[in-house]
């Protein structure tokens, strides 16, 4: 069998396609994870541009500047003095269009070096992502009262949600319940940046799909099915042996991606916040994770996803005469999705969030109260995602096995 498989390997991994798609799609990895950092600009405390390594240089330090735990007093403390400088005549300007803007001075120097955790803060008391300019309309009276106010939002979202049954938001509310609290803030950009662009991994699978569509196709092309058909092990061994090595070679590729995807954004970010929590980030994020724990689900689900693609991409292959349609199936099914967006409607956002595109959103799709209630449980959208496409690739390779080994051999 080891033998069957390191020349299904060889014949895979020497085709000039297989060694294209591979090679562009590892660039295309290197490409769209490098563009955040190439494109990072920030202003410095005294107005000038800073750009790459010097704009998180300097971001860095801002962070570092107020990290540390988000507490009451400190809430309080940090809204009370954004309220003093926003009632300050001589740190404000009025445009012509009546809007009420800082000053370049203060702006600089005070609200650009904490708009992130400003940003924050504003929109957890009015969730209409304005940001610092909610917290005007924040009453201190008796303090801030930051996670309670957080908590009744979310409570809010929950309850108030009629898309959701009794079971889902007893489920919302339970997993609400055990985040952390009081937060820690800080520097976490390396971490969110893949989360922003881990939907890129797509073109690699992609690769690896169009590298796979010939693995059964390509015996049939070459009229090597009818010989193999009638080897002793033909019907059995060689099948497993070629589903095997898809499985390898789309594991291996898929792994140096990730890695590459991942080690980009830390390296020329840093890897500082590993274990920071999500809620830093949008405060009503519902799932008590870190930006670690967030990323190694989104490269989970996104492996989960390609295990998917493959196992369908290998269906196709057996059921085909010819590579060349099954190059087209994984296309549309990868790049068909982007443009089908969820929605208002209940019953498309549960579909729409199980697409390929759609699944690797990465920190986006940890925003979302959707989940998928069952005779005897709950399942969030992360977990309905894995068991989706882990039944998908536990369907879909049988059918392709028998698929070859059941064809009509001309």
């Amino acid at each position: 069998m080891l033998e069957l498989i390191k020349l299904e390997m060889k014949k895979l991994c020497r085709r000039k396609l297989t060694i294209i798609v591979t090679v562009c799609g590892f660039l295309a990895t290197v490409l769209f994870f490098s563009l955040p950092f190439l494109q990072f600009l920030a202003w410095d405390q005294d107005g000038n541009m800073l750009s790459r390594s010097e704009a998180i240089e300097y971001r860095h330090k801002c962070y570092d500047s107020i990290s540390g735990e988000i507490t009451e007093e400190r809430v309080t403390q940090d809204l009370k003095e954004y309220q003093e400088k926003r009632n300050n005549p001589d740190n404000i300007i009025i445009e012509k269009d009546g809007e009420v803007t800082f000053t370049d001075e203060v702006f600089f120097g005070y609200l650009s070096p904490r708009s992130s955790y400003m940003d924050m803060l504003g929109n957890t008391y009015i969730p209409n992502q304005l940001g610092h300019n909610n917290i005007t309309k924040i009453d201190l009276t008796n303090g801030a009262d930051f996670y309670n106010t957080r908590n009744e939002i979310v409570k809010n979202l929950i309850t108030n949600n009629y898309d959701l049954t009794e079971s889902e938001k007893e489920y919302w509310l339970d997993k609400n319940e055990k985040i952390n609290e009081p937060y820690e803030y800080g520097y976490a950009l390396g971490w969110s940046s893949f989360g922003d662009t881990a939907v890129m991994l797509i073109i690699s699978i992609l690769g690896i799909c169009i590298a796979l569509a010939s693995v059964f196709a390509n015996e049939y092309q070459a009229g090597t099915d009818a010989v193999i058909l009638s080897t002793r092990y033909g019907k059995s061994k060689i099948i497993y042996a070629k589903i095997i090595t898809s499985f390898v070679f789309a594991t291996a590729v898929f792994t140096v991606n990730a890695i590459t995807a991942l080690a980009i954004p830390l390296i020329t970010r840093g890897a500082d916040g590993a274990n920071l929590p999500l809620q830093i980030m949008d405060t009503t994020i519902p799932y008590p994770l870190t930006f670690l724990q967030a990323t190694l689900i989104t490269i989970g689900i996104a492996y989960a996803v390609m295990l998917g693609l493959v196992s369908i991409t290998l269906l196709c292959s057996a059921k085909m005469k010819t590579a060349f349609p099954v190059l087209i199936i994984d296309v549309l099914f990868i790049f068909i999705p982007i443009f089908l967006k969820p929605g208002s409607n209940a019953l498309w956002n549960r579909i729409a969030w199980l697409l390929p595109y759609n699944s690797m959103s990465g920190l986006s799709i940890f925003k979302e109260y959707l989940s998928y209630p069952t005779g005897i449980t709950v399942f969030s959208v992360l977990s309905m995602i894995v068991i989706l496409y882990f039944a998908i690739t536990l369907t879909a390779l049988p059918l392709a096995g028998r698929g070859f080994k059941k064809h009509q051999v001309k």
